[in-house]
């Protein structure tokens, strides 16, 4: 009776959840042609997701043997094959990032019969990135996740590999899917089928043979590093010989000689960011803005100049903050279109189109007039109207454009203009006044004066988002200063700048602050009454 039944022979089930521009499509691509080759009947679908990062879509793959497929009459019969992947019977997902590779095994892609293959980079979602906090998500449980519900894991961060071979992380991921054993090709069929494509071969060979090796060294999900975001330390870097590396190198001096040990590595990479943002002088204005809070820091010596690292840090974000000139400089810098034709995979020659989005606000527009001007149109209801009517609208532009790209450089070059501006005059009063507030707080409460440094992370990006970190910055340095002889003040603005970080609205940070007050004159009363009594 056994000899009657016949074996059922189940196609290959392959997942690949790709963000928009990792090259999802070409990776899809290299296994339909490398199944369709060596004896396997391929079938793709495409599953486009909603907006994540820059799009998330899943690539479904099927892979028959075409030896198993059935002839009616010398004709062969085409196979029946599933469009989307069904939850426990996947036999490899792949993932280009770390919080997609959690999304497969939540959807339930992932099962003890999959081999599931993942970079451990992050590709932050919208979410995480608008947050005036760390809004970073932990992906460590998705490595524990992996071992626990998928046959095997194997995963690296494939990203900075292909990055490494001036490659994109299809090639990476192609060569980890090879290394795996998950598919019956040799790794001789894979490379033949790169070579085919004819794309940038010779890179993604070896981004190809990079993760190839890697995997085949035993990378496993026992030995792979968990995601960590960190910044990489800062060192002092003499420049070669020029003008302005001259002057940037004289200023790198002047740390070494007149900035504490303690204070290099924060004070450097912030001169740094500024220098980049408005040139070395700007650089030097930096300096001469910590001089102040270095004064302050010899009556403290004991405590290891914890507010000049604090001012550093956050005075280098203050100087360097997001206008239109900055936005217009990243958009039209070489290192921009480098990552554009990387991440869509084309060749040194081939057209790629980009469109720029731009919907700037009435604030933002007299805050790039000089001062005076910027003056009469801020309180100007003529102006307002007809920036309302004619210019409050979505613009797109079409940034491969020489007309476009034209104005966008321009704008970036005004590097000189924008301290002539409105805005540039505000953030600098902004500027002076928090230093100030912090050199006389510190006379009378030095961890307070640390808090209200710390308090300018709560100022970020531009337009509303910036307009509402400012409101929650300004209303928690009135609080500090008005209750600066509170017992426990500092720990207090401490908790309500974190408040302020985790929850999106002013309105939300106002309301915990009257409270705060609330129990604060409460417990005063009680205790008037308790002297009294």
């Amino acid at each position: 009776m056994s000899e009657n039944i016949k074996k059922v022979v189940e196609p290959i089930k392959v997942a690949l959840i790709a963000v928009g521009g990792d090259g999802g499509g070409v990776l899809t691509q290299w296994i339909v042609q490398l199944a369709s080759k060596n004896g396997y009947w391929a079938q793709s679908t495409t599953i486009a997701g909603v907006a994540q990062r820059t799009g998330s879509t899943v690539y479904y793959l099927e892979l028959f043997p075409e030896d198993a497929i059935p002839k009616d009459g010398g004709k062969r019969i085409s196979p029946v094959l599933a469009q989307m992947p069904a939850p426990e019977d996947v036999d490899v997902v792949m993932a280009t990032e770390l919080i997609e590779a959690g999304r497969a095994i939540q959807r339930g892609f992932v099962s003890k019969k999959t081999t599931l293959i993942f970079s451990t980079h992050r590709n932050l979602a919208i979410q995480e990135k608008e947050k005036p906090g760390d809004g970073i998500l932990d992906g460590t449980s998705i490595f524990e996740l992996a071992r626990k519900y998928a046959k095997h894991s194997v995963y690296a961060n494939l990203k900075d590999l292909a990055e490494n071979h001036k490659s994109v992380i299809s090639a990476t991921l192609f060569g980890a899917l090879a290394a795996s054993g998950s598919l019956p090709f040799s790794v001789e069929q894979f490379e033949e089928t790169i070579k085919a494509g004819g794309v940038a071969v010779p890179t993604s060979l070896a981004a190809f043979k990079a993760a190839f090796g890697l995997v085949g060294l035993g990378l496993s999900a026992k030995e792979a590093t968990p995601y960590v975001p960190e910044l990489s330390p800062a060192k002092f870097e003499a420049l070669p010989a020029s003008n302005a590396n001259r002057k940037f190198n004289a200023a790198i001096q002047q740390i070494r000689n007149e900035f504490p040990e303690s204070t290099h590595e924060v004070v450097y990479a912030g001169i740094k960011h500024v220098v980049e943002w408005g040139g070395i002088s700007w650089g030097n204005e930096y300096l001469d803005y910590l001089k102040p809070i270095l004064k302050v820091e010899r009556d403290f010596r004991n405590k290891d100049n914890i507010l000049t690292n604090r001012v550093a840090q956050y005075l280098a974000l203050a100087m360097a903050y997001d206008d239109l000139v900055n936005v217009a400089d990243i958009k039209t810098r070489a290192e921009r279109w480098d990552t554009v034709f990387q991440q869509v995979g084309a060749k040194k020659g081939e057209i790629v189109k980009t469109t720029d989005y731009f919907h700037p606000r009435f604030e933002e527009v007299y805050g790039f007039m000089p001062v005076g001007l910027g003056k009469r149109m801020e309180n100007s209801e003529s102006a307002h109207r007809f920036f309302t009517k004619y210019l409050d609208k979505d613009r797109r532009m079409d940034t491969h454009n020489i007309f476009w790209f034209f104005i966008l450089y321009c704008i970036g070059g005004m590097k000189g203009y924008r301290k002539k501006t409105l805005r540039h005059a505000e953030e600098i009063e902004n500027i002076a006044d928090w230093l100030e507030r912090i050199c006389d707080i510190s006379a009378v409460n030095y961890e307070l004066a640390v808090q209200l440094a710390r308090s300018y992370r709560l100022k970020k990006g531009y337009g509303d988002t910036y307009a509402r970190g400012h409101s929650k910055f300004k209303m928690v340095n009135e609080f500090a200063v008005k209750h600066v002889n509170v017992r426990g003040i500092a720990d207090i603005v401490s908790e309500l700048i974190e408040f302020g970080l985790k929850n999106h609205e002013t309105e939300q940070l106002q309301g915990q602050i009257a409270l705060v007050e609330a129990e604060m004159e409460n417990r005063s009363s009680n205790a008037s009454e308790f002297n009294n009594n």
